[in-house]
């Protein structure tokens, strides 16, 4: 991308943790903590993360990352799996529900009307555009697309770049002392597998375990059982731990996992893909598509200036797709490739 527009790009990235981490100031019960550590599987590994550490600092000034060898990894997450970790104290962890409610609440008083279980199932473009769901028409003059993976197929273009992908997430029995012998800080983990676990504490001492068992579109019927199995691939000391609860939600990924932003038509704009990263991002987002609406689109436009191709074959061929594309790179996690 270059140097500037790389720098414009971090500077967004590092606006929307900040952005994130004032709002939870007004929303105490999300409980923002600082934390994040990146569990690498090998040396290979863990010396591209050491590359990034020491890239992070060049480039960007950005000295919240370092690396934990293998006693300091085995000390903060007692796995046996991982060699070493890159942990980060400018990420953090929330409690996402919390954080919903309660940026809903500010925007309502505020003045915002949000209307749920009204969906849109079609945009007729115009000016006004017109937006009807089930029981009304909407004459709209500007209009802005923020589903994610939740998006219904309402514009192709953002349909073939944008793909839904479930993941899931269990939530053990209160460990009681035992979580001690799990987690050694309260920080959030993720790790360097392509199919990816992360987990954390709960405040009341859960481990929330998370990951992708399927690779299909849908919800599998037993996501508790999988989950079980994944806990103790990684925590043995867990292995058979009781599941209270395990759920799934879908979000959007993209080819390059950077996000999908662009104007749809004069009066609609869309942003979504945040593969992962939406708890930021996707207040990012909101921020410079609020901007772009007010005529002040700069911002708007670096992020859309980022080269996100569509699918191939478009929606048509997005699921086979994923399926191959998880079962390929699961096999590979298994082997240590």
């Amino acid at each position: 991308m270059g140097r500037d527009r790389a720098n414009a790009l971090w500077h967004l990235a590092e606006e929307a943790k900040a952005d994130l981490r004032d709002l939870c100031v007004h929303i105490p019960e999300a409980r923002y903590t600082a934390g994040l550590v990146h569990g690498t599987m090998t040396a290979k590994e863990a010396a591209h993360d050491a590359a990034e550490v020491d890239l992070l600092v060049r480039e960007y000034g950005y000295t919240d990352a370092r690396m934990c060898d293998t006693d300091e990894m085995r000390a903060l997450v007692k796995s046996p799996r991982y060699h070493s970790g890159l942990l980060d104290m400018g990420a953090g962890q929330i409690h996402p529900l919390r954080y919903a409610l309660g940026l809903a609440r500010m925007a309502e008083a505020a003045g915002a009307r949000i209307y749920e279980r009204s969906e849109v199932h079609q945009i007729t473009k115009g000016d006004p555009a017109i937006v009807a769901t089930h029981k009304a028409r909407i004459k709209a003059r500007h209009v802005i697309l923020a589903g994610n993976g939740y998006l219904p197929n309402l514009e192709r273009k953002v349909a073939a770049r944008v793909m839904p992908l479930n993941s899931f997430i269990s939530a053990t029995e209160p460990l009681g002392a035992r979580a001690a012998d799990v987690m050694g800080q309260d920080i959030a983990v993720n790790d360097s597998q392509f199919v990816v676990n992360y987990f954390r504490l709960s405040e009341d001492g859960r481990l929330l375990f998370g990951g992708r068992p399927s690779y299909r579109m849908g919800f599998p019927q037993d996501i508790a059982t999988v989950m079980r199995e994944r806990i103790a691939a990684v925590f043995p000391q867990l292995k058979g731990v009781k599941i209270d609860y395990a759920w799934g939600g879908t979000l959007g990924v993209t080819i390059p996992r950077l996000p999908a932003v662009e104007r749809v038509a004069p009066n609609i704009v869309s942003a979504g893909g945040y593969s992962g990263h939406g708890v930021a991002l996707s207040g990012l987002a909101g921020k410079v598509m609020a901007e772009a609406v007010a005529g002040q689109a700069g911002r708007f436009d670096t992020l859309a200036d980022i080269n996100v191709p569509p699918f191939p074959g478009g929606t048509a061929f997005r699921a086979p797709l994923l399926a191959l594309a998880m079962t390929w790179y699961s096999m590979r996690d298994r082997l240590g490739v």
